[in-house]
């Protein structure tokens, strides 16, 4: 187990090296190139198709996806960054870069579908148009197509990758899509006679565009801000800690998504009476289920309560070095010569109480060794820092 961890660590730390300097295309990055060489090609034919072609929200379209070639840019840049492993400056990844190039693509589409609209606008106005061609149409057909498969393309290797920025690409490559069925329709419809149709389909594709972005944007923004899982995910976290029997009851779940990973906080209560050993191993089961059922988890931090520390306050004022202290002479004053004593500290429901293990010789009588117990319980308990004793006698040779 040790070494394939050791193993996944220097193979990412080797990707991470490649990334920065550049020398390995990952799937990732392929998907990048892709559709930067399709925006190129499709924006240059768009737009003579739209001049030639006489088509307003052909040139529109041509604009929107040139501007793609600008996000294309921010996605390949914060896509290598947020793929970095975790480091000492950054314990939880690089995550956060893919989240910001996500919100500055939706911007970005923000502001293009805001200038597509007034341009059309400003179209509208002027009252000169000429009927567009079958150059127009053509042209819009074969952006349809191509967006269309770039979107699918995209968005199957940003949810493989688990990459926010290329997920918000595909949908960029979909905005490219819808536009260009708009623009399309546009023409159709100017070639039908209702000239005013075409600059009319392009300020719906400003439009179209405006929306695409504000939903980037609000999703990036909703990551940027720590905001926690959906209810979905989080029945899902529920019902998975719901079925360790050990679990008696959990609070205190915080979630948030750093570059398309979730990181899981959770408070689980168990039985005080438990061992440290008992505790932890309970709080690695929950974290190792949680992250087999949720193939997208970063990371997951388990606390362990003998109590619920929202009805009980958890920090107690003597801590077990004192109360040790105190027990210890105690016992040996009245156990007389024995072994070292072994002594256990609880805190329960803001009461401190200690755990004696005596070993005693095994011919000692009953009767006297029921005396010890009763005189070293009594002694402990009437130590004011000591609100309960149980005393137990170890009778092995």
């Amino acid at each position: 187990m040790v070494s394939k961890e050791l193993s996944r660590h220097n193979q990412a730390l080797a990707q991470s090296h490649s990334l920065l300097k550049g020398k390995t295309m990952t799937t990732g990055i392929r998907a990048i190139v892709i559709g930067m060489i399709a925006n190129l090609l499709l924006s240059l034919f768009k737009f003579v198709g739209g001049i030639l072609g006489n088509s307003v929200a052909l040139v529109a379209d041509a604009i929107h996806s040139l501007s793609d070639l600008v996000t294309d840019i921010i996605v390949l840049f914060t896509h290598r960054i947020g793929k970095i492993p975790q480091d000492k400056d950054h314990p939880y990844g690089h995550g956060r870069a893919e989240t910001i190039g996500a919100t500055v693509i939706g911007l970005l589409i923000i502001m293009t579908g805001i200038g597509v609209a007034y341009e059309t606008w400003e179209t509208i106005a002027e009252d000169n148009r000429q009927a567009p061609g079958l150059l127009a149409a053509s042209a819009a057909l074969l952006s349809i197509l191509i967006n269309e498969g770039l979107f699918h393309y995209t968005r199957r290797v940003g949810e493989a990758t688990k990459s926010p920025s290329l997920i918000a690409n595909a949908w960029h490559h979909r905005a490219d899509a819808i536009s260009s069925i708009a623009a399309l329709i546009g023409i159709v419809g100017a070639w039908q006679g209702f000239a005013f149709m075409d600059p009319l389909a392009g300020a719906v594709v400003g439009c179209l565009i405006v929306k695409v972005g504000i939903d980037i944007t609000r999703q990036g923004v909703r990551d940027l801000m720590d905001t926690a899982l959906s209810d979905e995910h989080t029945k899902k976290i529920h019902a998975i800690l719901s079925e360790i029997p050990e679990v008696l009851h959990f609070h205190d779940l915080r979630t948030r998504v750093i570059g398309g990973e979730f990181l899981i906080d959770v408070h689980i209560l168990v039985d005080p009476e438990m061992t440290v050993t008992e505790g932890h191993r309970i709080a690695e089961t929950a974290r190792r289920n949680l992250i087999n059922a949720m193939h997208n988890i970063q990371d997951v931090l388990v606390h362990v309560d003998g109590e619920h520390d929202a009805e009980v306050e958890a920090i107690y004022p003597v801590t077990r070095k004192e109360l040790m202290e105190i027990a210890r002479p105690l016992i040996l004053e009245l156990a007389g010569n024995i072994s070292q004593p072994e002594i256990r500290v609880h805190h329960i429901k803001g009461k401190n109480m200690v755990d004696v293990f005596i070993k005693i010789n095994s011919n000692q009588s009953m009767e006297d060794s029921r005396a010890l117990v009763a005189n070293v319980k009594s002694k402990l308990e009437t130590a004011p820092q000591i609100d309960r004793a149980r005393v137990f006698l170890d009778l092995a040779p």
